[in-house]
């Protein structure tokens, strides 16, 4: 696994890998360097199914508040003939939408998910909302 921390006090993109932490060890690590830094920590999983048992780890030592966000791999094939299911599209959307005022926290992305493009920033935010319950729209 490799740990990118945007902005580095010394360099742009400071890269650290650790190994030898096993179990939750080394998601309690990474809360916890997370935590001390002012910027936004990137994770990097070789799997989707890794990125999830991280992220759940993460939410559990995260307990301070700091914003713990998963970048959700398609789950499909380029050349399926459908479309990813909508509930990874809206978490794809809402953290797109979140990453230019996310200041500091975590994110997990699987590393397959780098390969692909994504929208410019201009895009996701012209196009993307969030509603909560008890929301009241004005349908005029």
């Amino acid at each position: 696994m490799s740990i990118l921390q945007f902005p580095s006090p010394l360099i742009v993109g400071n890269k650290d890998s650790w190994s030898g932490l096993l179990d939750a060890g080394l998601s309690l690590a990474i809360a916890e360097a997370a935590q001390q830094f002012d910027g936004l920590t990137v994770l990097l999983t070789d799997s989707a199914k890794n990125a999830a048992q991280l992220e759940t780890e993460l939410r559990f030592f995260c307990k301070t508040g700091l914003p713990v966000l998963h970048f959700a791999d398609w789950e499909t094939l380029p050349y399926d003939l459908f479309s990813p299911h909508q509930d990874i599209i809206s978490e794809r959307l809402a953290t797109l939408s979140r990453l230019p005022t996310t200041r500091q926290g975590i994110i997990v992305v699987p590393v397959n998910c780098l390969m692909q493009r994504l929208p410019p920033l201009s895009y996701i935010g012209g196009r993307s909302f969030n509603y909560q319950v008890g929301d009241k729209l004005d349908v005029k």
